[in-house]
Parts: C-alpha cells; sequence; structure tokens
C-alpha cells in the first residue's frame, strides 16, 4: 500500500506506456521476489496441500513420459525433476511461484500504478489461488502475463502463452475465446484460424480429459464453497470497466478484450445462481480474475483531473482490496487452511 502511493506520484493513465525502467520497478520486484518465497516455501498451507502432495508422491513412482501424460505436462515436469533431486514438494511450489508472481509483475509493469495492481491481487489470485489451487494460479499468471501488452499484431504470441498457460491447467484453454474476441469480431479469416487453433488446442489438451471434467465439474453435485462470493468479486470490476469503457485508456485491442471478459462475468453471476453446477462456474471465474487486476487500480486514474481524488480512489483500492483479505480470513469455510502461515524451513521437521 505505501509503495502503491509512492508510484501514484508518477502514474500515467494509459496502457501502451510500455516497459518502465527496471529502477522504477524495484520496489514491485522486490515484493514479487518475497511473495514468491512465501507461496514456495510454505507447509501444509492451502486448501489442495494433501490432494498436491498425493500427486508429488505418484509421479515420483512414474518415468518421465508417465508424469506428463498423466497430468498437466509443465506441473508434472517441475514435480518429476523436483523428486528425482529428492528436494520435496518445496522446490515445485517455489518454482511455481516464481513463474506466477514474476507473470504478474510483467503485467503490473505495463499498468499506471505497478504496485497498486500488484496489491490488488495478493487477497485472492495471490494468497488463495497461489497457495491453493497451484496449476491454476500459473496458468492465471502466465495468462496475464501474455495480456500485458497485448494487441492486434500480437496474436500468434498470445496463442502461445495460452498453449503455455494450458499445459500448466488444461483449462486455460477456455480463456482463449475471450482473449481473441476483437480479433474474432474484426475478421472473418481471422475468426476461422481462431476457431482452427482453439479445436487443435482442445483436441490436443483436452480430449482425452472431457469425460473427467464433466463428470467432476457439471455431472457431479459437489457444489463449491463460496462459489456466489468469487463469483460476484468478477461482477464489480466487469460492471466498472463496461460504465467507463472510454474512460480507462486502453489501447483499441485491450477495450475490446476488456469488454468481452466483462460480458462474460456478467454472465456468470446469474449462472452460478440458477444451475446446479457451481463448482464449474466457479472454475471458469479463477481464469476471469485477471479483469479485477487490470480495472480496479485504473480506477483511481478515470478521475485523474484532481490530485486529491486520484489519492482518495487510491485509498478506496487499498481498503477494497483490504476488506476482501479480512472478510476471506474470517468467514471462508476453508481459510483454517491457510492459517496460520507455516515455513517449510522451520515446521517441516515438527
Amino acid at each position: 500500500m505505501v509503495a502503491a502511493f509512492g508510484y501514484n506520484r508518477l502514474a500515467i493513465p494509459d496502457a501502451r506506456i510500455g516497459l518502465k525502467p527496471p529502477a522504477y520497478l524495484i520496489v514491485v520486484y522486490c515484493l514479487g521476489l518475497a511473495t514468491a518465497l512465501m507461496i514456495g516455501l510454505r507447509y501444509e498451507v492451502g486448501g489442495d496441500w494433501i490432494p498436491y502432495l498425493g500427486i508429488y508422491d505418484q509421479i515420483q513412482l512414474m518415468t518421465f513420459s508417465q508424469a506428463v501424460l498423466s497430468y498437466d505436462p509443465a506441473y508434472s515436469a517441475i514435480v518429476f525433476v523436483a523428486g528425482r533431486l529428492d528436494s520435496g514438494i518445496w522446490l515445485a511450489n517455489l518454482v511455481c511461484g516464481l513463474i506466477m508472481t514474476f507473470s504478474i509483475i510483467r503485467f503490473c509493469s505495463r499498468q499506471p500504478n505497478p504496485a497498486l495492481t500488484f496489491l490488488v491481487a495478493v487477497p485472492y489470485l495471490i494468497i488463495v489461488v497461489g497457495m491453493g489451487y497451484t496449476r491454476q494460479a500459473v496458468a492465471i499468471g502466465i495468462i496475464l502475463a501474455g495480456l500485458a501488452d497485448v494487441d492486434k499484431q500480437s496474436t500468434i504470441k498470445l496463442v502461445a502463452y495460452i498453449f503455455l498457460a494450458a499445459l500448466f491447467h488444461k483449462t486455460a484453454l477456455l480463456v482463449l475465446p475471450i482473449i481473441l474476441a476483437p480479433v474474432l469480431r474484426r475478421s472473418v479469416l481471422q475468426s476461422v484460424f481462431g476457431f482452427i487453433v482453439f479445436v487443435a488446442l482442445f483436441l490436443l489438451l483436452l480430449r482425452s480429459q472431457t469425460d473427467d471434467l464433466i463428470n467432476n465439474y457439471i455431472d457431479s453435485d459437489y457444489a463449491s464453497s463460496g462459489a456466489v462470493v468469487r463469483v460476484a468479486m468478477n461482477f464489480v470490476p466487469a460492471v466498472v470497466a463496461i460504465v467507463l469503457r472510454k474512460r480507462m485508456k486502453f489501447s483499441s485491442y485491450q477495450d475490446d478484450m476488456w469488454t468481452a471478459f466483462a460480458a462474460v462475468s456478467l454472465i456468470t453471476l446469474p449462472l452460478v445462481l440458477t444451475v446446479s453446477f457451481t463448482t464449474a462456474i466457479d472454475r471458469l471465474a479463477l481464469f476471469l480474475i485477471p479483469l479485477q487486476i487490470a480495472i480496479l487500480p485504473r480506477v483511481p486514474y478515470v478521475f485523474s483531473g484532481s490530485r486529491s481524488l486520484n489519492a482518495q480512489l487510491t485509498l478506496a483500492v487499498c481498503i477494497y482490496s483490504a476488506s476482501v483479505q479480512m472478510v476471506w480470513l474470517l468467514f471462508a469455510t476453508n481459510s483454517e487452511f491457510w492459517l496460520p502461515y507455516r515455513a517449510f524451513f522451520i515446521n517441516a521437521g515438527q
């Protein structure tokens, strides 16, 4: 928060500002490194700790080819190497934490206030997803890295980022139509190409697991705890993105893309309130989190004519993020799996 107000004095509300000088970002890089270490060196922290430990143990009994074919390939490769080094799961978590965190920082570096953007990511994306859904967290981070300076000339590079994200969690492919929406709307030829690419990647990565995904996320009666709240968190920035669309100072491509994110986010709220497969909606909502990271930190610069108002709105975004953090810590049904924070090098031997 202190860093956010420091950057606030120099911020320019323009998505096309490009990469800032390294010295300008040194504070965010330091915060990112500390965050990555907290993610990677955690011990028995996170709701999926036991399932991921089971995956780690299973991969140690496999050959490399068996591992990458049994689970998400990139994550399996990292776990396989960590196992052969006999390091334990902390090394796999650390590598994933570094990839996720510095991918987020790449996105932050292209925003008017890098520290405020990183702050908005902390309460849910970094703490809950980053320390609970390891594979989805890395996938979302890589998607954010691809969105950092996306434009109509970078379509192929963006598809490559999505493909890399899908190697950590295959459902990242579901974001591809949303991200390519501006291209698909403007060009029939590129629309056909985009459809072919999506189908090809789907067949390559998801075809063999379609039945499992349908059974786990749609046919199952399991309801994801807190799904309505998490979907509603995307609803707020979606409304802001649409109402203040022309004042966000995004490039033309990004303007259309974030509007597509907002439209999907608006649709998910009535769906999660009416359908039985809330887990599927909840998992899709995870990949809509980039909307929060892109829109909320820009709100202070929409009304940048007054420095005092700018500071007040920056404080409001900080308070909103702190409120999200507090409500989750105090009232979430599964927050007990994150509390208290324990470090691997302190608690593992106890």
